[in-house]
């Protein structure tokens, strides 16, 4: 602790409530009383979390300011349009007519985009039940949770009680503080805060505007700033290297690995960004190239590029289409051994290939076809001792599944400027 803080419970927090109302004027809007609930509150919430400075609880006020809209937004609005749709999740959404069936339906496509991951089950509609709520947004599974744990609250249960005026000010102090932010808070690092709470740094701007207006208003003085210069540069490591990493991945500039170390490739790819925002190529992460990295401005292509086809690729020499025509080739020829292999009449008189092929359609990675045959077990050996054919052929058209499907992604990776080199 550091000498101008003091235990959380001497804080003198006689000015917040005031400042509160001042900075969050319209916050009982969807929270019947919820500002005079986080007044009366934060006094005990900050003892218990922690929170040993007025600069402290300024940066995590700041912090949920941006996260809840002053507590206007305090659950996530997931009603877009299709065309909304596509600009947030380009990769889900690359077409208007991919998008149509989400539009005006929150619900729908709140399992669409969060199923999946962040601990939401595949299928079930934990998106939608765990999308975001509360004033740090909590979201996923996952972060409910971790959030019950820590609160003692059956949020899985009931996720409704993170905007609950009892527990929303508790709940987002504990997500505050599981995330890792405290330690960054109390040195009055802002950008370490957003991105241990974000996982990015969406927002940063106004995350710091928000914690000057909370500075001002609870009249307290920013903690001393680290004395380096901030500003990434190459041979740097850690949680701020791979967050520029992902973010200029995003914004079509490979880097090579998102391994958090900001080496030759990292280097490269912020001095293109620099140069298409018409910045100075510096190489260098400093402020104007953090704002730019905050626009959704994309890598520029090429006509050529983006309407080039799998042909061109072809005769460019790419081994990657090279390796999946090969795939493709052998799988055609594993198809039409296996029946005329002596299975082919019985398969056709079943649907048995239309089956097959159903089936394979649906497998989304090569990872997914080994873990259903792992799960099969014996079943598969001793059904491969009859019907041997029966494994040619779908093997076969798994390797012609695969085959176009690789060759698609490839030709998407190069109208987008991706892993230009294969």
């Amino acid at each position: 602790m550091t000498s101008d803080t003091v235990s959380a419970s001497a804080l003198d927090l006689s000015g917040f409530g005031d400042a509160l109302n001042k900075l969050w004027p319209q916050g009982d809007t969807h929270i019947a009383g919820l500002r005079q609930a986080i007044a009366e509150q934060m006094s005990a919430v900050a003892a218990k979390w922690g929170f040993d400075s007025l600069d402290v609880i300024a940066i995590f006020m700041g912090q949920v300011s941006l996260e809840c809209g002053a507590g206007i937004e305090v659950e996530e609005n997931l009603n877009y349009t299709a065309k909304r749709m596509m600009a947030v999740w380009p990769s889900r959404f690359p077409t208007l007519a991919s998008a149509m069936p989400y539009a005006g339906n929150p619900k729908k496509l709140a399992n669409k985009v969060y199923n999946g991951r962040m601990g939401n089950r595949a299928g079930s509609d934990d998106g939608w039940n765990y999308r975001g709520r509360g004033g740090t947004q909590t979201t996923g599974h996952e972060g409910y949770e971790a959030a019950g744990r820590a609160t003692g609250l059956d949020l899985l249960n009931d996720p409704d009680l993170v905007n609950d005026v009892r527990y929303f000010l508790e709940t987002a102090a504990a997500d505050f503080v599981k995330c890792g932010c405290l330690p960054f808070a109390r040195k009055g690092d802002i950008d370490s805060v957003t991105h241990h709470l974000n996982g990015g740094f969406t927002g940063l701007a106004d995350r710091k505007v928000w914690t000057k207006k909370w500075r001002a208003a609870l009249a307290v003085q920013p903690a001393p700033k680290p004395a380096a210069d901030g500003v990434l540069r190459l041979g740097a490591k850690g949680f701020e290297v791979k967050a520029l990493q992902q973010r200029l991945v995003e914004l079509n500039y490979a880097v090579g690995a998102i391994d958090g170390k900001f080496g030759r490739g990292t280097r490269m790819a912020v001095i293109a960004l620099q140069l298409d925002r018409g910045l100075p190529g510096t190489g260098e992460v400093d402020g104007a190239t953090r704002e730019a990295l905050q626009r959704d401005l994309k890598k520029p292509v090429s006509e050529e590029r983006a309407t080039a086809s799998a042909d061109d690729l072809r005769v460019a020499g790419s081994s990657t289409v090279a390796k999946a025509d090969n795939l493709n080739w052998w799988g055609k020829v594993m198809t039409f051994t296996g029946i005329a292999g002596g299975g082919g009449h019985a398969a056709q008189k079943v649907g048995l290939i239309d089956n097959v092929k159903d089936a394979t359609d649906q497998v989304q990675t090569i990872r997914g076809v080994v873990e259903q045959v792992q799960d099969a077990g014996g079943w598969v050996v001793s059904i491969l001792q009859t019907y041997w054919w029966l494994a040619l052929i779908a093997v076969g058209i798994a390797g012609v599944h695969f085959g176009g499907a690789i060759i698609r992604q490839r030709l998407a990776d190069h109208r987008e400027a991706f892993n230009m080199s294969r």
